[in-house]
């Protein structure tokens, strides 16, 4: 997952809630990481005198993930809710970059830190043990890629039987998720998501940059026709209605705290706009940003077909070189909103 959480914070700024069914009015907010922190941590009510363990399901390669830690241990300092040091518990897939995540952790010295390298849709710590989870701009990727997407790469474009397959496995992988993040939480522990996801009209600002990559993809003359169909990306970006599922919740003995639909403006296309960033680093930013996630998806295509190391690395680097000249022959300088679910659960 290195990087793909930068498409949701890094990159991006300008955050306002949107008003829906649940949600309170439309305000604007500078992070709406802190403020529903801080929420779950007023909720918080753990009765044992043991020291907290907090988790975080899907750090990557840590920058991001140990600020929010370092966020939470602060909070709970100053609303007296923590007994002794914390326990941390950085969550990733084995092949995460964790050389770079343990370099952090030493840098930064503020805590104590484990690595935990499984899947979080899996079963990955002991039961009843969590006082704190958190997970932030990771549950759009799916635990595997249900299906291949003819004719293009990203789900958004895929005819209705395949939406439908992705749609499914998103289901069951946001129900395991759930039933081992409430497993692992304590009577009275809680757990904090950011979860990536659409509007109300089924957008999400970059399906623009996902169909010139797939069309980069077609003009790339050397992938066979083979390795453009197996290149799909196990994305999936659910509605708001998919992310709260009060049924689920309270089969796993979890209770919704609080949930908002939050709206993300790309603060690169405002850089550009006003001549604050040259078009070269426009396109090479914006190739950074959707590079990770994206990349994966074409090695495993090529990697399927048989392709050697040295070709798919070559490959790799003519896709993105080719994706850039696009960007700056393509300018679409429209606003590119992304959208995510803030959700606030406690275990009863």
């Amino acid at each position: 997952m290195n990087d793909i959480r930068r498409l949701f914070s890094l990159l991006l700024c300008c955050c306002s809630r949107q008003k829906q069914k649940r949600q309170i009015a439309q305000i604007i907010l500078d992070d709406p990481r802190r403020t529903f922190i801080y929420s779950g941590i007023d909720a918080l009510n753990i009765t044992n005198s043991t020291s907290l363990i907090i988790a975080d399901f899907g750090s990557s390669h840590g920058q991001n993930s140990i600020q929010t830690m370092k966020i939470i241990i602060e909070y709970l300092t100053k609303m007296n809710k923590l007994r002794g040091s914390p326990l941390i518990i950085h969550n990733d897939l084995p092949m995460n970059d964790w050389t770079r995540l343990f370099q952090l952790l030493a840098e930064d010295n503020s805590y104590r830190g484990l690595a935990n390298g499984c899947s979080f849709y899996e079963e990955c710590l002991p039961r009843n043990c969590l006082s704190i989870a958190f997970s932030s701009a990771s549950l759009h990727i799916l635990s595997k890629k249900p299906c291949n997407i003819n004719n293009h790469c990203y789900f958004h474009f895929a005819n209705e039987n395949e939406r439908e397959i992705f749609k499914n496995q998103s289901k069951f992988d946001f129900n395991s998720f759930i039933k081992y993040r409430s497993q692992e939480l304590q009577s009275g522990g809680i757990l904090i998501l950011n979860i990536p996801c659409v509007n109300e009209n089924g957008e999400m600002g970059f399906n623009f940059y996902f169909d010139l990559i797939y069309k980069c993809a077609q003009l790339l003359t050397i992938l066979t026709s083979q390795e453009l169909i197996d290149f799909t990306i196990p994305f999936y970006l659910r509605s708001l209605s998919e992310c709260i599922d009060l049924e689920l919740f309270n089969r796993y003995s979890l209770i919704l705290i609080k949930s908002e639909l939050i709206c993300l403006k790309s603060l690169i296309v405002d850089q550009y706009r006003h001549g604050q960033i040259r078009l070269d680093r426009f396109a090479k930013s914006l190739s950074m940003l959707m590079r990770p996630g994206t990349d994966l998806a074409l090695k495993q295509a090529l990697q399927i077909n048989r392709r050697s190391s040295p070709d798919i690395e070559r490959i790799s680097t003519q896709f993105w070189s080719l994706f850039e000249e696009k960007v700056k022959n393509e300018l679409y300088l429209d606003d590119i909103n992304t959208y995510a679910t803030y959700l606030i659960l406690k275990k009863k």
